[in-house]
C-alpha cells in the first residue's frame, strides 16, 4: 500500500468525527478517502429515528455485553457501515477508496468494505476478537484483494 503524507491527517479527522458518536460504549470514527480527497465521514451510533444509544436507545450497550457478543441485538451502526450507507445514499462512489478508522473493523465491516469497492483499510486501535472470528478474519484478509493495516505512529 502506498503510504501518503496525509495518513495522520485523515486519522486525526476520523478521531474528530468520532466525537459525534452517540454510542455510550465506544466512540468510533471513519473517513473514506480516494485520491487524497475525503468522500465521506461518519461515526458510530444508533441510526436516524432511534433514541441515541447514550440516552438508552440500544439495549445491548446498556447491558454491558462483552465486545464481539450479541451484535444481533445491537441497534447501533458501526462508523464504517454508516459511511458506506451514506455514500450510497448520496451517490458517491467509493470504488478504489481507502477507509481510515479509529478502531480495527469487525469482520462484517471488512466484508462490507470489500463489497463496496474499498481497497485499503487503515485503522488505529487494535481490538482482538474471539478465536473463531480471528481465524475467519485472517482467511478473509489473506484471500481477498483488501489491504488492511494498523497505522504506524510515524505515518
Amino acid at each position: 500500500m502506498k503510504v501518503v503524507k496525509q495518513h495522520s491527517e485523515f486519522m486525526d479527522i476520523a478521531y474528530e468525527v468520532a466525537g459525534g458518536s452517540n454510542c455510550r460504549r465506544r466512540q468510533v470514527g471513519a473517513v473514506i478517502v480516494r485520491n487524497e480527497q475525503i468522500l465521506m465521514t461518519s461515526s458510530n451510533g444508533t441510526p436516524t429515528g432511534i433514541t441515541f444509544c447514550r440516552d438508552g436507545g440500544c439495549q445491548r450497550c446498556l447491558s454491558g455485553t462483552d465486545t464481539g457478543d450479541l451484535y444481533e441485538s445491537c441497534l447501533c451502526t458501526h462508523a464504517e457501515q454508516t459511511a458506506i450507507a451514506r455514500a450510497a445514499q448520496e451517490g458517491v462512489s467509493i470504488d478504489g477508496a481507502t477507509l481510515y478508522c479509529t478502531l480495527r473493523p469487525c469482520l462484517t465491516c471488512v466484508k462490507l468494505c470489500l463489497e463496496a469497492g474499498v481497497l485499503h483499510i487503515v485503522y488505529d486501535q487494535y481490538i482482538k476478537f474471539r478465536a473463531e472470528v480471528e481465524n475467519a478474519y485472517a482467511r478473509f484478509t489473506r484471500d481477498t484483494r483488501l489491504n488492511l493495516v494498523k497505522r504506524s505512529k510515524t505515518t
